[in-house]
């Protein structure tokens, strides 16, 4: 009796090196980039200008053979302040955000990608505010340190309060023009 106790330890202890996925890979990024609003540029007709800052928590999950299968990203600090500059025009938005990313075919290059995200996207004073759950298809594009880089492809569902104008950028635009 022990010895088939002792075989069948062995034989789980082997089998269990053989049937499990590899830990996530855990990313850890502080953001503070200002970038061109462009499509509220475009439709206000002067410069915006939106500023990122927070930390972002990038988790990448893999299968049994070593593929990524999804991807969780937080962002608990993240807000975002658009501005207009020269003057004194601008708001700030908190924005805690979860992304949940659903690849397939290992994230190779070029294929389908579902990105589902929830939380405050951003709330303008006076229009209104972006918040609880969008989906997202997307591609992968590249890779940055292992974690999959996604292009946007088209919005496929919304759920939650919507900014009442579309494109987002009319939004912003809509915040200047008070």
């Amino acid at each position: 009796m022990f010895k088939l106790f002792v075989f069948v330890a062995a034989l789980l202890i082997a089998m269990q090196g053989n049937a499990s996925a590899d830990q996530p890979l855990q990313v850890r990024r502080h953001v503070d980039a200002d970038v061109p609003a462009n499509v509220a540029s475009r439709i206000c007709g002067f410069e915006i200008r939106a500023h990122f800052e927070g930390d972002a928590n990038i988790k990448v999950f893999y299968d049994n053979d070593g593929n990524i299968v999804r991807e969780v990203d937080t962002f608990p600090s993240w807000k975002v302040t658009v501005y207009r500059p020269g003057t004194d025009q601008a708001y700030t938005s908190a924005s805690p955000q979860v992304l949940h990313f659903y690849y397939t075919d290992g994230a190779a290059l070029n294929t389908v990608v579902t990105i589902v995200g929830t939380g405050l996207l951003e709330r303008i004073s006076g229009v209104g505010m972006d918040s609880g759950r969008v989906a997202f298809e997307a591609v992968v594009i590249g890779y940055d340190a292992g974690v999959p880089v996604t292009q946007f492809v088209r919005e496929v569902s919304s759920a939650g309060p919507d900014l009442p104008f579309q494109p987002f950028g009319r939004n912003r635009c809509a915040y200047f023009q008070q």
